[in-house]
């Protein structure tokens, strides 16, 4: 993780920076009621789309549509909402901090990535065989519970990671886990 490829993404979010920075807090939980902000505005996100039952390409193309008009909006609003005269120091150390974490997880998943591509090609055949089993229970769970559930279950535990991370409850309840992958994404640091 190179400080010009974190300066690189602390450029590129320039116009989000105000919005990075409380949804930062948000997903953090810096409040107490946070959490349930968080997993109440997902779910009732969640109802709405199931009560609407668009189809796939609707669905996509009205989070495209939503995903231009915030890009055009954000930075335009951002400059008239927030003057840069309330851009403090603190505030540029938590944006600083948010990129080297989102980096962290780029990297991490880039680790993983690679790790997977090394073992399919050093053990093709436990790499499929591994691989077959695994698609084959998602898919048996699949069978089982709806694809939107599952993908609700998943938004949430993705959403909910940051707030769980910071109030050290991963570290107490999946200690075990939480060591195992820091030391694998601190190898990457280290190459």
């Amino acid at each position: 993780m190179s400080v010009s490829e974190a300066g690189d993404l602390k450029h590129r979010l320039a116009g989000w920076k105000e919005l990075i920075v409380l949804v930062d807090s948000v997903l953090a939980w810096e409040k107490e009621f946070y959490a349930a902000l968080v997993s109440c505005s997902l779910t009732l996100l969640f109802i709405m789309v199931w009560y609407m039952d668009p189809s796939t390409l609707t669905l996509l193309s009205l989070v495209g549509e939503i995903a231009v008009i915030l890009d055009y909006a954000v930075p335009r609003l951002q400059a008239k909402i927030f003057p840069d005269s309330a851009w403090s120091m603190e505030n540029e150390k938590r944006l600083d901090q948010i990129c080297q974490e989102l980096l962290f997880v780029k990297n991490g998943m880039y680790r993983v990535y690679a790790l997977l591509m090394g073992y399919k090609h050093s053990h093709p055949l436990m790499f499929m065989s591994t691989t077959v089993v695994a698609l084959f229970l998602i898919a048996q769970i699949g069978a089982m519970f709806s694809g939107f559930f599952l993908t609700y279950l998943a938004v949430l535990v993705v959403v909910m990671i940051p707030g769980l991370y910071r109030r050290g409850f991963l570290d107490k309840y999946c200690s075990g886990l939480m060591l195992r992958f820091e030391e694998f994404v601190k190898a990457k640091k280290l190459e």
